[in-house]
This record gives C-alpha cells, sequence and structure tokens, in this order.
C-alpha cells in the first residue's frame, strides 16, 4: 500500500469512534474514483447489447447531456441504453459514466421521469457517493485488498470485485452488495430533482414515477432497507419540491442579476 493511502487508511480508523456516521467519509480521490468508475463500466455495459440508433437511445443521450450541463461538472461524460428488458435500473459512475437498462423505460414512461431518474444517479456520482460507499466497505468488508490491488478490478479477487461494483452502484448484479445509505439515496433525490429544474423537467413527475415504483413491488419494510420506501419517498419528494422549486428560481434570479 502507497504511504498516502496508509497514513489516509490509519487516520480514518482513528477518527471513526469520533464519527456519528461514516457516510460522509471518503479516502479516495475523484481521479481514484473515476479510474475505478471507467472499469466498472466497460465491466457491465460490456453484459449487455448497447442500443444505438434508435429514438430510445437517441432519449437517453438527449436527456443525459441536458442533466450532466446542469451539474457544473467537467467529467467525461458517456450515455448508454443497454438491452435488457427485465432491468428496472439506471446508474452514473464516478466520472459520468452512465447508463440505462431498457427495463426502466416502461416504468419511466416519459423523457420527464427520465430526467428525474438520470438526475437522481448523476447525484451519486458528483455527490461522491460511490468513494464515501467504498470508504465504508473498506471499514466494514475488508476492501483494504482493493486498494493494494492498485484501483485495478481485474486484479481484485471476485468477492471484492462484487464489493466494489456494488459500492459503486453498477446496479443489476451486485447493487445489493453495498446499496447506497438511506442518507445517500435522500441526498440523490433532491440534488438530482435540482439537476432536473435546472435542466427544464418537471420535478413533479417524481413523486408519479416513485408511485409506479412502488406498484412494482417492494423488498420489504423500509426499516429493514437501506433504500426509501418508494411510497415514502413519493411523499417526502411531494412535500419538498415546492421549497426546492423556490431555492433554484431565487438562485437563478441572484444569478441573472449578477451578470
Amino acid at each position: 500500500m502507497k504511504p498516502c493511502r496508509r497514513l489516509a487508511t490509519a487516520l480514518v480508523l482513528a477518527l471513526l469512534p469520533a464519527c456519528q456516521t461514516i457516510s460522509k467519509l471518503n479516502v479516495f480521490s475523484e481521479q481514484e474514483e473515476a479510474t475505478l468508475g471507467l472499469q466498472a463500466y466497460a465491466e457491465e455495459t460490456g453484459k449487455y447489447r448497447v442500443v444505438t440508433g434508435t429514438a430510445d437511445a437517441q432519449m437517453v443521450e438527449r436527456v443525459g447531456r441536458k442533466i450532466a450541463a446542469s451539474t457544473g461538472k467537467d467529467y467525461q461524460w458517456e450515455f448508454k441504453l443497454l438491452d435488457a428488458p427485465k432491468v428496472v435500473n439506471a446508474f452514473c459512475l464516478p466520472g459520468g459514466k452512465v447508463a440505462v437498462y431498457s427495463g426502466l423505460l416502461p416504468v419511466t414512461q416519459n423523457e420527464q421521469a427520465l430526467a428525474v431518474v438520470l438526475g437522481h444517479e448523476v447525484a451519486h456520482a458528483t455527490q461522491r457517493h460511490g468513494g464515501k460507499r467504498m470508504t465504508q466497505g473498506m471499514l466494514t468488508e475488508g476492501l483494504i485488498t482493493a486498494i493494494t490491488a492498485g484501483l485495478s478490478l481485474s486484479k481484485m479477487d471476485d468477492n471484492n470485485k462484487a464489493l466494489v461494483l456494488g459500492a459503486l452502484g453498477t446496479g443489476a448484479n451486485v447493487a445489493v452488495t453495498l446499496p447506497f445509505s438511506r442518507e445517500h439515496e435522500t441526498e440523490a433525490d433532491e440534488v438530482g430533482i435540482r439537476y432536473a429544474i435546472r435542466s427544464g423537467y418537471d420535478p413533479m413527475e417524481a413523486p408519479k414515477l416513485w408511485q409506479r415504483m412502488a406498484a412494482l413491488g417492494s423488498a420489504g419494510p423500509e426499516f429493514l432497507s437501506t433504500h426509501p420506501d418508494p411510497l415514502h419517498r413519493a411523499a417526502n419528494l411531494e412535500q419538498r419540491i415546492p421549497q426546492i422549486v423556490a431555492e433554484e428560481q431565487a438562485s437563478a434570479a441572484q444569478a441573472g442579476q449578477k451578470h
């Protein structure tokens, strides 16, 4: 392990007892996150046929570019639609690598709802939840071996590779391994709504989307899950959105006055 990595890990371990939560700790740099994100993107998208040239693929690209522009992040953005009709999911990896599984589109139903989903997933990347989850995993699941592997997925054993992919949020096969915490999910919901608003989309599509998600069924009671219950999510967003809209309008007006 590199000396700086060893020092960072030692500091995290030393500070851990004094922390109320480890969900905000992150010993990874943005470049390290992006390196793993690029590898994970190739790993996950390589499992499916990438859909190109269709109206759906063009919609994913169009909505994704608008959301990306609203973040202010100079990532190397990529947007892919994966031919996976049974997978209702999407993800954005560190560095701006985005994929939508085709099974999500019948649930989103329209471009507005797709913007809500992509805003949420992109927010996971901009808020660096992947690095924070890997840090948590490093402390709780032995991911330290992933660090000594030189940040290369190809050098990791299957267990550690699954943990890293799960921490990064690459959906279908391993996302349940280290799912994002409820705190991260709620933050991604609200930041994602801001991105959708800035991109010109209707944020009130979000509660409708989560109501449709709830109709698909639940993995169990909310207290047994790291993800908020979809109906609770819908109710929370319905309450929060007017305030978020007002804040975004005030921020845009202030920015306009400066120019």
